[in-house]
């Protein structure tokens, strides 16, 4: 016999409830959801730049392996730099991403700036920097120099300082400087390294790598290691400290 209502209609069977297909259906989803943003914020965190600077390489004196290493890649790895061939100055964009790569925050600790453009072959070649900011004199800069379309030992050895220096204070701000030497050259006006100090901002000095045995506008691409740099970087490292204080 039929269950029947107190109204005579018989009772219709009771179908499944709403929440358990909410449930059924929004479980997985909202675990596709919330797996997907732990990812995406993995991601965009691995890709940021403003890491803790305790992750980047400590500062340490120049390193023979370290030296070694970049003269390789610049003299080695990339291929000759020049400005006369399609080639060379694709090397030329490769050793500039080689410098933000190196002095950047996840290697070296640094925030490199880009300005200064001058159009060569249809393209604009910046000068690059990075600031190791003053203490009690920021305004006062030491720009510590070295061209990017000529010795490579001395790239190394600005690279070099900058990473052994980084963990120290100073008054004035240390400004590590790398610029495309011949387009300076050419440039009316001629420019100058210190063309990267922001108004308000005095130059307090201007420091190149000593290299023996090269003279300033030799363009050298081999000759030197980690092993004949490393005195060198050492003595640059001492003299920019001293005009530091």
């Amino acid at each position: 016999m039929d269950t029947k209502f107190a109204d005579g209609i018989p009772e219709e069977p009771s179908g499944p409830n709403p929440a358990w297909k909410i449930a059924m259906v929004g479980g997985p989803v909202f675990l596709a959801l919330s797996t997907a943003w732990a990812l995406w914020t993995w991601w965009k965190e691995s890709e940021d730049d403003s890491i803790d600077p305790r992750l980047a390489l400590s500062s340490a004196a120049a390193d023979v392996a370290e030296l070694d290493d970049t003269v390789w890649k610049l003299g080695k790895v990339l291929g000759p730099r020049g400005w006369d061939t399609r080639a060379g100055r694709a090397n030329m964009r490769r050793a500039i991403a080689l410098i933000d790569g190196t002095l950047s925050p996840r290697n070296y600790g640094y925030r490199t700036k880009r300005g200064g453009h001058l159009e060569r072959a249809d393209h604009p070649w910046p000068t690059l920097w990075a600031d190791l900011a003053g203490a009690s004199e920021p305004e006062r800069v030491v720009v510590v120099n070295a061209a990017y379309d000529r010795s490579d030992a001395a790239v190394a050895v600005v690279l070099a300082v900058a990473r052994d220096l980084r963990d120290e204070e100073f008054g004035p701000t240390i400004r590590f400087v790398f610029h495309p030497a011949e387009l300076y050259l050419k440039a009316t006006p001629v420019k100058q390294p210190s063309g990267v100090l922001a108004r308000g901002e005095v130059l307090g000095q201007t420091l190149v790598p000593d290299l023996p045995g090269e003279s300033e506008g030799t363009v050298s691409r081999g000759g030197w290691n980690g092993a004949r740099l490393k005195p060198v970087a050492d003595a640059f490292a001492q003299q920019v400290r001293e005009s530091a204080r």
